[in-house]
């Protein structure tokens, strides 16, 4: 009986002992298989890191995407309403920070700079019109004034008479303009000129609410940012006057077939709605009776062969897709890496950052493509072409119009030194009294509301805050400051 009890008991122990064997080897298999799993990984989120790290580099070789790419079959990263919130939550944080900076800014900047007179005279002075006018006044802006950093040259004493030639030349041909999304007309004018003509959609006061770029062209801010040019050393701006048409003697009678097509008569009123993208017969332009005020515009010489850039500051215009420049602090270092603008290379970038400040001064938030004159010229500067869609809100500042110039933080030493002449709201009082002078030699009623020079004044401060805090970040001044033209 004890001998069974014993080999059953040697049986049970044996049985146990391969059991632990069994588990141990279990043990070690699982491990092992473990370890290869972690081992895998590991392989995999180097060789991931490598790859993206190769193909940052390769990134920052180019201009950087100004929209946040996706493919479209795959789902947005952000929702309308998060990206939403996102960004205002940006502009918000950037906001605050500037409405600080302005609270400490030095008292100087409150104060007028008594310079700026020496300069508004100046610019007077040159829309005098001359008494006798040269047959072959046009080969000025033709041939004489464009160069690579300016249309006009700081001294222009035949301005005023080229532009009271510009509004009284006969028009011999008109035309739908061949570009755009609105309706533009192309006109022909006597002495071989072309101009382009924008007609007056809003009356002076109105103000626009919505997105920065909503609405359609206001024609009055193309002679507003042709003077703003002027007064900020700037002169990238094509020549532009307020002209009333004459519907039926200026244009129907010079009409192509496709323009005259599209005209008619509402009453008293005599109207038309052109060839364009948007254009429809639902939607017209009439005068009051046959005359119709715009802007007409000095179309520029063939030989300059202007070449249109995408701007990297472009907006999406998705409601529910952010550009990589409103999510990417370090955008800017990105489009630096890009030798088109790295500064050491050409001052495209800092051209920008002029048009940046320029197109927040006018609320121009539409800037998404820009002009340079590919003439053989060495480093030609951003033209500032096509400003319809500013004045909209005199009440909002769109801050996010000024991205380039807050995550760059530098800025041409000339414009920084003609920005700090128009303080304490000389600004408005400049534009004011030069575009007084072109409203009588237009015979219009006054081109801009006392609220948009207001506007102006108050975000001359803003960009006053952001290069002192530019200033204040950076260990020296010439970082920020640059003199590079």
């Amino acid at each position: 009986m004890k001998r069974r009890r014993y080999s059953t008991i040697l049986a049970n122990n044996e049985t146990d002992a391969s059991y632990q064997m069994i588990g141990r080897r279990c043990a070690l298999f699982a491990l092992s298989i473990l370890l290869i799993l972690v081992l895998s990984v590991n392989i995999y989120f180097i060789r991931m890191i490598v790859e993206s790290s190769s193909s940052h580099r390769m990134y920052a070789k180019n201009l950087p995407e100004p929209k946040t790419r996706q493919d479209p079959s795959t789902p947005s990263r952000f929702d309308e309403k998060d990206s939403q919130l996102q960004l205002k939550s940006i502009v918000k944080i950037i906001g605050e920070g500037i409405k600080e900076e302005i609270r400490s800014l030095p008292s100087k900047y409150f104060k007028q700079n008594t310079s700026y007179t020496i300069v508004l005279e100046r610019l007077l002075a040159e829309l005098t019109i001359m008494p006798n006018v040269r047959e072959d006044i046009w080969n000025i802006p033709n041939n004489n004034w464009p160069d690579a950093h300016q249309l006009i040259p700081p001294a222009a004493p035949e301005l005023g008479t080229i532009l009271e030639v510009l509004r009284r030349s006969k028009i011999v041909r008109a035309d739908n303009a061949p570009l755009g999304t609105q309706l533009k007309l192309m006109l022909n004018l006597e002495n071989d000129i072309k101009a382009l003509f924008k007609p007056q959609w809003y009356a002076r006061d109105t103000i626009l609410h919505g997105s920065v770029y909503h609405g359609k062209d206001r024609h009055n801010a193309e002679v507003v940012a042709f003077h703003l040019s002027s007064l900020l050393a700037l002169r990238r701006v094509p020549l532009a006057v307020i002209r009333k048409l004459d519907l039926k003697e200026e244009i129907s009678n010079h009409a192509t077939p496709a323009l005259y097509a599209t005209m008619y008569q509402e009453g008293n009123n005599t109207c038309l709605y052109g060839v364009c993208h948007y254009c429809s017969p639902a939607d017209p332009v009439c005068g009051t009776g046959d005359v119709l005020e715009g802007t007409l515009i000095f179309w520029l010489p063939r030989y300059l062969r202007l070449v249109k850039h995408r701007h990297p500051w472009q907006r999406t215009y998705k409601r529910n897709k952010l550009a990589a420049w409103e999510i990417d602090e370090d955008y800017c270092d990105k489009v630096k890496d890009s030798k088109a603008y790295s500064p050491q290379s050409s001052s495209r970038l800092l051209d920008l950052i002029d048009t940046a400040i320029f197109d927040f001064l006018m609320d121009n938030g539409d800037r998404h493509h820009y002009e340079l004159a590919q003439n053989n010229f060495h480093n030609p500067a951003v033209l500032l072409i096509d400003n319809g869609k500013s004045l909209g809100n005199p009440d909002v500042d769109h801050l996010d119009i000024l991205a380039p110039l807050y995550q760059c933080c530098m800025i041409h030493k000339t414009t920084w030194d003609r920005l700090r002449l128009f303080s304490g709201g000389s600004l408005g009082i400049a534009l004011g009294r030069l575009l007084a002078h072109e409203a009588v030699m237009s015979d219009v009623s006054s081109l801009i509301t006392k609220a948009h020079l207001n506007a102006m004044d108050r975000r001359l401060l803003t960009v006053y805050a952001v290069i002192e805090n530019c200033l204040k970040k950076k260990k020296y001044i010439s970082n920020v400051i640059l003199d590079h033209r």
